[in-house]
């Protein structure tokens, strides 16, 4: 592994070697579904890199031009990226690498990932649950108020079932949710659909909804599925499903499901402190990452954001 900036390269979307980057993404012990090119080609407005070596270490770069400058930023539905290596919480990799980029990008505001550590970042709220335990196990770790909520739910009847229509959902989220998330724009669900459309392709997504026993639909989740993860990428619940509290239920019969597998679900960690404290009842571990942002450029763009 490198300690020296000049083995770092710059690429260029059309330069990077994607059977290699992807197989360094999978290799990565911090390997996130993020970083896969099919996931970063269509969600990201644009993306360079940077490349350490025969790809043994990577990052992804973001970006997107406003007043003539080339800017890194976070795509939409797009969690965590930064660094992916064997060892990627290595200080002085890191660093060598926000270095790097600083060569090539004025501005930045990204996130990196639970494994990054450099100095001087903004730590975000994640929550992660192991599912390599029993059923039995897992719901030890809930939280009483969540098992009232539970046993509240079970009086309603309410069914759990598998769906492969996250078309429905996207629409539904966008109508429910979408004035809580005003820099998510149309393209940016348009965009979301077609990477929906992709993964679902390569047996990577999967849908799982809460009815009635009437058949109304209460709440309806998409979900990402890798070697090591299950990402909670878009959940919805209607007033009805509230009402219910049909996505504890959901969660709860998703996790008895995939109990005993060895994955970690990834909540998707929200700042909203009732979606955050929704979360911590099911138990889970903390997992933070890092918020980087600097901002070197010349007056007065420095104050257009």
């Amino acid at each position: 592994m490198t300690d020296n900036i000049s083995d770092i390269r710059f690429l260029h979307r059309n330069e990077i070697d994607i059977e290699k980057w992807d197989r360094c993404i999978l290799n990565s012990t911090n390997g996130l579904i993020y970083a896969r090119s099919f996931y970063l080609d269509t969600m990201a407005a644009n993306w360079s890199a940077l490349v350490e070596g025969d790809y043994n270490a990577v990052m992804p770069l973001t970006w997107n031009r406003k007043y003539g400058f080339s800017y890194l930023y976070q795509p939409a539905f797009t969690a965590q990226l930064g660094l992916f290596a064997g060892d990627p919480d290595n200080q002085k990799l890191i660093e060598l690498f926000i270095s790097h980029m600083k060569k090539h990008f004025r501005f930045c505001e990204i996130h990196l990932n639970y494994a990054n550590d450099p100095a001087e970042c903004i730590r975000r709220i994640n929550y992660t649950l192991p599912l390599a335990k029993p059923y039995t196990e897992i719901r030890n770790g809930y939280k009483k108020r969540l098992l009232e909520n539970l046993a509240e739910s079970e009086k309603n009847q309410m069914n759990y079932s598998r769906s492969e229509d996250f078309s429905s959902t996207i629409p539904l989220f966008r109508r429910e949710y979408g004035k809580r998330f005003p820099h998510v724009k149309a393209r940016h669900y348009q965009q979301f659909e077609l990477l929906c459309h992709k993964i679902s392709k390569i047996k990577m997504l999967f849908v799982r909804q809460v009815t009635d026993v009437s058949g109304n639909l209460l709440s309806s989740s998409i979900f990402f599925k890798d070697e090591h993860r299950i990402y909670n990428i878009m959940s919805v619940t209607l007033k009805s499903g509230r009402e219910k509290k049909s996505q504890f239920f959901l969660l709860d019969q998703l996790f008895r499901e995939f109990s005993a597998n060895d994955l970690v679900f990834d909540f998707e960690g929200s700042e909203v402190p009732g979606i955050a404290e929704f979360y911590r009842k099911f138990g889970p571990a903390l997992s933070t990452y890092p918020f980087l942002r600097y901002n070197s450029l010349p007056f007065p763009f420095r104050f257009f954001k």
